[in-house]
């Protein structure tokens, strides 16, 4: 992994991988790159097309804490100290996963002209959530057989679909990632979570895609619909039988839409 190191001396770490214009991926809140990379990477090194920056939040993963991260706001700082290291104002496409979502906006806010477009999957919206009751949509297994015995609440908590498919993600993916956070770090940037500029009052007239899992006990589906009159080129697709793990329950639809943004980017 590479790092980067802020005024204040935060530090950053990510991984870059690829040539071509450039992708940002941000994962979701108690979580590291690992599992984010690991639904991505089939779909975006397929073309040779991208490079491919997978950066570990502050708190997470090989990210640790430090004293000047303090609010989401700080973590969107940091970004843009990644994104003026690796990239200057070339061209820059965001995706996000959860709360890695609420910082792509945030990005795409502070950079319009730079952020050519954004898919925001099962994006977190602070302040107007309404999760739906959790509730295993599939069962074809018993997860106890395939999932560590460590793991196996989590597994029941993260994927609405238990087949021996997201059991095989789960535990590539997702087990890798379980724990490597700080706590409280996590906490403090999680509870601010105030951006500025605030994305819902910044015009941003990109392609955007927008995927949610019908299912979703962590942040829901319908008051990600709003995205839809904030942002004129934005696609909303919600997802039956899958939950808050959508790109680990239904990859080839994720694949999918995700080539289509891709593609809208590069025609518009």
């Amino acid at each position: 992994m590479k790092t980067i190191r802020s005024a204040a001396g935060a530090t950053l770490n990510y991984h870059d991988v690829g040539r071509g214009t450039c992708v940002l991926a941000l994962h979701g809140a108690y979580s590291t790159h690992d599992e984010l990379s690991a639904a991505l990477e089939p779909i975006l090194s397929s073309s040779g097309r991208y490079q491919r920056l997978y950066p570990d939040l502050p708190g997470m993963g090989m990210s640790p804490p430090h004293i000047s991260i303090q609010s989401s706001n700080d973590v969107l700082d940091l970004l843009e100290d990644l994104v003026d290291e690796q990239i200057g104002d070339a061209p820059l496409a965001v995706m996000g996963h959860s709360y890695g979502a609420h910082l792509v906006r945030g990005l795409a806010a502070r950079r319009p002209r730079q952020v050519r477009g954004m898919a925001l999957i099962c994006p977190l919206m602070p302040g107007a959530m309404n999760p739906e009751p959790h509730a295993v949509v599939r069962s074809d297994i018993d997860p106890a057989e395939l999932v560590d015995p460590r793991y196996v609440d989590e597994y029941f908590g993260y994927f609405v679909t238990h087949t021996e498919e997201t059991a095989q993600r789960f535990n590539e993916a997702v087990a890798p990632s379980i724990g490597r956070f700080d706590g409280d770090a996590v906490e403090r940037i999680m509870r601010e979570w105030a951006l500025a500029p605030d994305p819902d009052a910044t015009e941003f007239d990109g392609p955007t895609l927008v995927m949610t899992g019908r299912h979703d006990s962590v942040v829901g589906f319908r008051q990600q619909m709003a995205l839809l009159d904030r942002y004129p080129r934005a696609s909303y697709v919600v997802l039956a039988g899958t939950g808050h793990a959508l790109p680990h329950e239904r990859p080839e639809l994720t694949a999918s839409l995700i080539d289509d943004w891709l593609a809208s980017m590069t025609s518009s």
